[in-house]
C-alpha cells in the first residue's frame, strides 16, 4: 500500500492512474495520445479494465506514454459527455460534480446504481457514458489537449432530473 501512496503523490499517467484505483474505479489503458483502447496490452476494451495495481503496474511498464481511461458502470459511474464541437452546450441539471475538461468539452462524473439503464445520448452534443469507458485526465487528447480536472470534488449521486432524462 506504501508504494500505491507513493505512486498516487508522484502524480503523472500512473500516479493519477493509482489514485482511480484507490478511489475503486476500473482503469484501462488506452493508445498514447488517443481515446482508444491499447489492444498491445489488452483484448477486450473496457471489459479487460481493472483496479488491480499489479496490472496498472504491468501496463505502465509496457507502455509508459499510455493514456487511460475509467469504465464507467463498472466503477459505479455514469458520465457526461459535453462536446462542444458537436453542438452541446452546459445544461443546469449538469450540477457540480467530478469535473474533466476534455479536448473540446467536459466530462461530469455522477454515481449511478449498477442497475440503471441509459440511453447512449441526453441530447444534441451530449452523450452518455455508461457501458463503455471515457479517457481520464490527465491522458493527452487526440488533438494535443490535455484532459484536466477543473472540479475534483467527489463523484456526487446522479440528481433526480438528470436521471429521469438519461435512463432507459
Amino acid at each position: 500500500m506504501k508504494e500505491l501512496s507513493q505512486t498516487i503523490d508522484e502524480g503523472g499517467i500512473l500516479g493519477k492512474a493509482a489514485e482511480y484505483i484507490y478511489d475503486g474505479w476500473k482503469v484501462l489503458p488506452l493508445k498514447p495520445k488517443s481515446k482508444d483502447p491499447h489492444f498491445d496490452l489488452i483484448k477486450r476494451a473496457y471489459l479487460d479494465a481493472s483496479n488491480e495495481w499489479e496490472m496498472l503496474k504491468f501496463w505502465h511498464k509496457m507502455d509508459p506514454n499510455m493514456n487511460i481511461g475509467i469504465a464507467c458502470q463498472p466503477s459505479g459511474l455514469v458520465v457526461f459527455d459535453v462536446d462542444f464541437r458537436n453542438g452541446g452546450e452546459i445544461i443546469e441539471e449538469l450540477t457540480p460534480t467530478f469535473t474533466v475538461k476534455t479536448g473540446d468539452g467536459f466530462h461530469f462524473y455522477y454515481k449511478a446504481p449498477v442497475d440503471t439503464l441509459f440511453r447512449g445520448t441526453l441530447q444534441e452534443g451530449i452523450d452518455i457514458k455508461w457501458k463503455g469507458y471515457v479517457a481520464a485526465a490527465p491522458s493527452i487528447h487526440p488533438n494535443g489537449k490535455t484532459y484536466e480536472i477543473v472540479n475534483s470534488m467527489e463523484p456526487q449521486l446522479i440528481n433526480d432530473d438528470l436521471l429521469e432524462m438519461g435512463a432507459k
